[in-house]
């Protein structure tokens, strides 16, 4: 006996949640489908953060944005003709951010402004240095019952808001980030008095909205892998499901909408797919991140596009762990160097971009791994790879995955770094600390940069000389938080074949689906927040409502 439902949607991130939560609003019965035991995607695993441009927060709290403003700014990263990124895509995310949050919130999330959090490129036509990104107010796991133990555990299960993070980095060195760290810690010791499991981030997130999800009845399967589309005629009819391990197949009377991310934890597809070198170990995707959704469509005729790209983040492995290396190059007295000893890339710069560089470098000098060149005040100052300031554990020493020299040549022979070029590049990039003025990079030069900087270093809050032994130096590798390419989506988020024909019954949205802005990460959030979008309009067209947004 076939299960039947009015949407089937694969992968339980943040927009096969939205998705489902914005069908079962609808009036439509949505089966949500999880392949993993655990639910929450990718999405529980990040900073939680959604980037929505024009959002209704920022006109609450009086903060100027537009629709013009935001279209302009997307425009600057997209190529003429490019199919995953028209213009009518692109204002049907723009239209579709004050729906969306207006049905959530009615539905009780509680999203917060993430104040200050520029868009990355803000120096650029439309953008905002004041921040288009949300995140979910704190939560209490507790509140999901026994669903509790069923929700992927976040990768900081700590009460911190991600936008708290660029205060707390500066505890080893100012007062506001001393009480942040105090404030969070009492935040902690009383949520244990109290028996809470207070989520920040991506638990606050998925937290949130999988209660929402269950209070309004959806119906959830675990352990539920999508191993095929069921296609009749050109139309999506259902899916074929290993759940639980038995072979079912559901019906889907108004459609599938598949959001169940992209490849980067399959081998064979990255070594197919990306550049080179590759690795399933330098990535931070959840493990069900392994292709499957994106290979159904593909055996349904759809269109794929950007399927070389992931969602790029400097990554630093020690005893097989990954740790994301964001703001740490962008605070003074650090710089990222290839094989040869020089500079390459502006470390202030979106961490995509930096991924990106280092792949492009590695194809005329060795940058993979790329050294981070620190000296002895950026790790008393600074966090790095979640240590607090000033400690390194031995087991990163002893094993060598971080080295330490009193020398700048001898730093360069034990990383196998040409010495002669590194002592230039230090040399040089010391002079830049001393003006302020980066002339290679401009390193420093924008409000994103600003946000993470130390604003007691001057004249630069970015630039600070490495000067002071002991030195070190720790070999970053472009690892990502999920590949970014798929299925080519139009407004609606239908997916679309290769003739820009509508596969009937079939959507997508997230890292399954080809990305918004091109091989570009321009705000923080652009993933969640466009997963979660068009997750949205996905549902609100399979319900027939896609008129209620303005269009046919």
């Amino acid at each position: 006996m076939r299960d039947t439902f009015d949407v089937v949607i694969a992968g339980s991130g943040a927009g096969g949640l939205a998705a489902a939560i914005a069908a079962k609003v609808a009036g439509l019965r949505p089966l949500l489908i999880e392949k993993t035991p655990l639910l929450g995607g990718s999405s529980v695993l990040s900073g939680g953060i959604l980037w929505l441009p024009n959002n209704p927060l920022l006109a609450r709290e009086g903060v100027t944005d537009s629709r013009e403003a935001s279209l302009q700014y997307m425009a600057n990263f997209v190529e003429d003709g490019d199919p995953s990124s028209t213009p009518a895509r692109r204002e049907a995310f723009l239209d579709g951010v004050g729906p969306f949050v207006a049905l959530m919130e009615a539905q009780g999330m509680q999203y917060e402004r993430c104040a200050g959090y520029a868009d990355y490129y803000e120096h650029l036509p439309g953008g905002h240095a004041a921040s288009r990104s949300l995140q979910a107010a704190l939560f209490d796991a507790n509140r999901l019952g026994d669903w509790k133990a069923r929700l992927r555990p976040p990768t900081i299960p700590l009460p911190v808001r991600t936008s708290e993070g660029a205060t707390l980095m500066r505890a080893g060195f100012a007062w506001d980030g001393k009480l942040m760290a105090a404030r969070i810690a009492g935040r902690y010791l009383a949520a244990k008095l109290t028996g809470r499991a207070l989520f920040g981030a991506g638990g606050a997130l998925q937290g949130r909205m999988l209660e929402i999800a269950l209070r309004l009845g959806v119906d959830i399967w675990t352990d539920a892998g999508l191993v095929d589309l069921d296609v009749r005629n050109g139309t999506v009819v259902g899916v074929h499901l290993l759940h639980e391990g038995q072979e079912k197949t559901v019906t889907a009377a108004r459609g599938v909408i598949v959001t169940a991310g992209g490849f980067a934890r399959n081998l064979a597809m990255r070594e197919t797919h990306l550049q080179t070198p590759v690795s399933v170990d330098w990535t931070k995707a959840n493990p069900g991140d392994t292709g499957d959704a994106i290979d159904a469509m593909a055996r349904a005729r759809a269109a794929l596009g950007w399927m070389d790209e992931a969602w790029w983040i400097m990554t630093f492995v020690a005893n097989g762990e990954t740790y994301q290396i964001v703001p740490e190059l962008i605070k003074p007295h650090g710089m990222l160097v290839d094989a040869s000893g020089q500079r390459f890339v502006n470390e202030a710069r979106s961490y995509m971009e930096l991924g990106r560089a280092c792949y492009a470098r590695n194809r005329v000098s060795q940058a993979i791994p790329a050294w981070m060149i620190m000296d002895s005040r950026h790790r008393k100052r600074y966090m790095f790879g979640y240590q607090p300031p000033g400690r390194i554990p031995k087991p990163w020493v002893e094993q060598g995955w971080v080295r330490q020299d009193n020398t700048i040549e001898g730093l360069a022979r034990q990383c196998g770094i040409d010495p002669a070029g590194l002592a230039r590049t230090v040399a040089r990039f010391n002079g830049f600390c001393q003006t302020g003025l980066d002339e290679d990079f401009h390193r420093g030069d924008n409000a994103y940069a600003e946000y993470w900087s130390d604003p007691t270093c001057k004249p630069n809050g970015s630039l600070g000389a490495i000067a002071e032994p002991p030195f070190w130096a720790a070999p970053l590798v472009p690892g990502d938080v999920g590949t970014c390419g798929g299925a080519i989506t139009d407004e609606h988020a239908r997916v679309l074949r290769e003739d820009s024909s509508v596969i009937d019954g079939l959507y997508a949205a997230g890292n399954c689906a080809a990305p918004l802005a091109g091989p570009h990460y321009i705000g923080a959030g652009l993933s969640i927040g466009a997963s979660s979008v068009f997750g949205y309009l996905a549902a609100q067209h399979a319900a027939g409502k896609a008129s209620s947004l303005g269009r046919a």
